[in-house]
C-alpha cells in the first residue's frame, strides 16, 4: 500500500470561518460536485479534495485503502488550516465513505458530518473487481455510458443540465489506473460493524432515485448509528450536490449550525 496524493480546492469563503471539508464521488471533480452547494454557504469556507487522478489530484499508481485515503486528506488539511481546527465534512459516495473513515479514525476533529448517496459498504468486492475487468478492457468511456443513468435521478434524466453533461463528460478524463485503484478501495471497505461507535453528529442523505445506495440503505445506516438523522430528496440519484444544490445546501446548513464552532 502507498500514501495516496491528495490535493484540495477552495470553493467558498476565507480565513476565520468554520471549514467545511468535502469529498468527491468516484469519476468527479470536487469542484464541479460541489461548487453551487459551496455558493449557498457563506458562513463557511469550504474546502475540496480530489481523489488521486481526478481534477487536480496527481495520478496514483500504487494500491491504497480508504482508511489511507482519509488519512491523506486529513494531512492536506492539516498543512492548509492547521492540526488544531475544528472542521466539518461532507462527501458524496466514496466521499462519503471516506467521511465515515474520517469520524471513526479521528471523532476529536469534527463537530458534524454529513453523508451523501453514499453507505459503510458500497456494493461488493466482486462488483468493483468486474468494474476495474471492465475499465482495463475498454477505458472510461462504457463506465461514462453507464454512469449516465446510474448517476441521475428522473428530474435531471427528463431534463439534463449543462452540469449533468458536464460531469459525464469529465468522466473521460480521469486516470484510468487511478480510477481502477479507487475501485480497489471501494471493494474492500466496510465499516458496518463500528457504525455503533460514532459519536460525531451525522447527517445521512439519499437520493429517492439512487438504485446505487439507496434510502433504504441510508436509514438502516442510521439505525445503528447514535444520533443519526436521515434526510430523503426526491428527484435525485446519486450526485445530490450536483442535482439538488439548494436542497442539499438547506440540509447541511441546518445539521452543522446545529454545532458550529465559533
Amino acid at each position: 500500500m502507498a500514501t495516496p496524493e491528495i490535493a484540495l480546492t477552495r470553493l467558498a469563503g476565507s480565513a476565520g470561518q468554520p471549514v467545511l471539508v468535502v469529498g468527491p464521488s468516484l469519476g468527479t471533480r470536487v469542484e464541479r460536485l460541489w461548487a453551487a452547494v459551496a455558493r449557498e454557504l457563506p458562513d463557511f469556507r469550504v474546502i475540496g479534495w480530489d481523489l488521486p487522478g481526478h481534477g487536480v489530484s496527481a495520478p496514483a499508481d500504487q494500491p491504497y485503502s480508504t482508511p489511507e485515503l482519509a488519512g491523506a486528506v486529513l494531512r492536506a488539511m492539516d498543512e492548509t488550516v492547521g492540526s488544531t481546527e475544528t472542521l466539518y465534512y461532507a462527501g458524496d459516495s466514496f466521499g462519503g465513505c471516506v467521511g465515515l473513515q474520517l469520524i471513526l479514525d479521528h471523532p476529536e476533529r469534527f463537530a458534524a458530518a454529513a453523508i451523501l448517496c453514499s453507505g459503510a459498504r458500497i456494493a461488493t468486492e466482486e462488483v468493483w473487481r468486474q468494474r476495474i475487468d471492465l475499465v482495463r478492457r475498454a477505458g472510461l468511456a462504457p463506465v461514462r455510458t453507464a454512469s449516465s443513468t446510474r448517476w441521475f435521478g428522473n428530474r435531471v434524466q427528463q431534463h439534463p443540465t449543462d452540469e449533468s453533461r458536464a460531469v459525464l463528460a469529465e468522466l473521460l478524463a480521469v486516470d484510468p489506473t487511478s480510477y481502477c485503484l479507487a475501485c480497489e478501495a471501494l471493494g474492500t471497505f466496510d465499516v458496518r460493524d463500528r457504525l455503533p461507535g460514532i459519536r460525531v453528529p451525522l447527517l445521512a442523505v439519499a437520493g429517492a432515485d439512487d438504485a446505487v445506495t439507496t434510502a433504504t440503505q441510508h436509514r438502516e445506516l442510521a439505525h445503528v448509528t447514535p444520533g443519526a438523522r436521515v434526510e430523503v430528496l426526491d428527484g435525485v440519484g446519486h450526485l445530490a450536490p450536483l442535482e439538488d444544490p439548494l436542497a442539499t445546501a438547506a440540509l447541511l446548513d441546518k445539521h452543522f449550525r446545529q454545532g458550529v464552532v465559533s
